[in-house]
């Protein structure tokens, strides 16, 4: 990502559209592959020096889609650090339950438009879920998600 900032839409779009496929064999496994569509982003804190620069705080929110049908909304937020890095964390809103996510973004972390991150937790249905997602920008505001989930 260009910024982590910017990520805060990669994660918002992750979550625009999904689609579930279920490999839950016994082994408790699933993967959800998701679309998300960002409607809102702001900066909560622009630290100095005034503009992008280590101390901003900003969050993003929008909506989840399933195969092109509303799914949910996630909604993240992201503290810019030195070294042109960022840490994040999101949540995802489904009707099943929500999902957390927690990433740094930057030099020695996860750079340009395709990210991993890692899914620390859920409620409901994903009470217990671990795992890994991984993101794709597609547009500034809109972004193609997989979640391997394991619980």
């Amino acid at each position: 990502m260009k910024h982590r900032l910017a990520i805060l839409v990669v994660l918002a779009a992750a979550g625009s559209a999904l689609a579930v496929t279920n490999t839950r064999a016994g082994g408790g496994n699933q993967n959800l592959d998701l679309t998300g569509t960002v409607t809102g982003f702001h900066i909560a804190l622009d630290a100095r020096p005034t503009g992008h620069s280590p101390g901003d705080i900003g969050y993003e929110t929008g909506n989840l889609f399933m195969k092109s049908k509303p799914a949910g909304r996630f909604q993240g937020i992201c503290t810019q650090l030195a070294h042109a890095s960022s840490q994040c964390s999101f949540t995802l809103g489904l009707s099943a339950g929500q999902i957390v996510i927690d990433a740094a973004y930057g030099p020695g972390f996860n750079t340009g438009n395709l990210a991993r991150e890692a899914v620390v937790g859920g409620t409901g249905a994903y009470a217990g879920a671990r795992g890994q997602g991984l993101d794709r920008e597609l547009t500034d505001t809109k972004i193609a998600f997989h979640l391997e989930l394991s619980q």
